[in-house]
């Protein structure tokens, strides 16, 4: 008997965290449905989230957000033990795994500050970049072509963090958005040294075609990413209206620095 009720448990407890997502955890407000059913929209709002509202740094440490109204949830994915993981980062790893996880491998390609761009392809054949003068000059050297698993994808990844940044993927790797248009994928950005970018992760719509919009980042140092609270409602949803600011608990954007990743 107790036996039975131990495999019921862990079946049950694994069910639960399969569906830890943005779908299952949070509800659109009253009137209002996703309508976004692309691949990119699902994969956003399906990714797992933590069951606690904790957000580790790449340290170790861990941020509480009870105190300051940050976040309302955390993304659910290794970030390494390196400061690199930041808003930026954050932002083009969710479009870069989804990319990988759908074998776009020809999709995966990123600018680095220098305007230097490097292709995952290009890793797998052999492609090794060393940085010349603090990462001003990119010189690629190849060797022996590499195995194509998560390790490898990761590893790859490393190296966009670590030279590319908000400055580069507002000048380089995306193109302007809409605000009247916002979708899941979506990002907000100001491009900068550090500057900051975050997410649309999510978007309802009501019979009206009013938009509501949840947002996502990390920050520095580097850490997970969380679902971003709204200051004006203390909630996860932002309305889509006639300002032109988007207030976040960290940061301050224009309607006018929504942005989408050309790849």
């Amino acid at each position: 008997m107790r036996l039975l009720f131990t495999v019921l448990y862990l079946f049950f407890f694994l069910i639960s965290q399969a569906q830890n997502n943005i779908e299952t955890r949070f509800t659109p407000p009253a009137g209002f449905e996703r309508v976004y059913n692309d691949s990119y929209s699902k994969f956003l709002r399906q990714l797992p989230l933590k069951e606690k509202n904790v957000v580790k740094y790449h340290n170790g440490q861990i941020r509480f957000s009870k105190a300051n109204k940050i976040f309302a949830a955390v993304f659910d994915y290794e970030i390494g033990p390196v400061d690199l993981h930041q808003c930026a980062d954050a932002a083009i790893y969710l479009r870069a795994k989804y990319n990988y996880t759908n074998n776009f491998h020809d999709r995966l390609a990123y600018t680095f500050t220098n305007g230097y761009v490097t292709s995952y392809l290009d890793y797998l054949d052999g492609a090794t970049y060393l940085a010349i003068d603090n990462g001003v000059d990119i010189e690629t050297v190849y060797h022996s072509s590499r195995e194509d698993n998560y390790k490898t994808f990761r590893r790859w990844l490393n190296i966009v963090w670590s030279y590319a940044g908000t400055w580069s993927v507002e000048n380089y790797d995306t193109d302007q958005a809409d605000i009247n248009e916002i979708r899941p994928g979506d990002i907000f950005i100001k491009g900068g040294f550090p500057g900051h970018a975050v997410t649309v992760v999510d978007v309802a719509v009501n019979e009206n075609a009013e938009k509501v919009y949840m947002l996502a980042q990390s920050f520095m140092p580097a850490q997970e990413q969380h679902i971003l609270i709204n200051p004006k409602n203390n909630t996860v949803w932002y309305s889509l209206d006639n300002s032109d600011i988007i207030n976040t608990p960290e940061f301050v954007f224009h309607s006018d620095e929504l942005k989408r990743f050309k790849n």
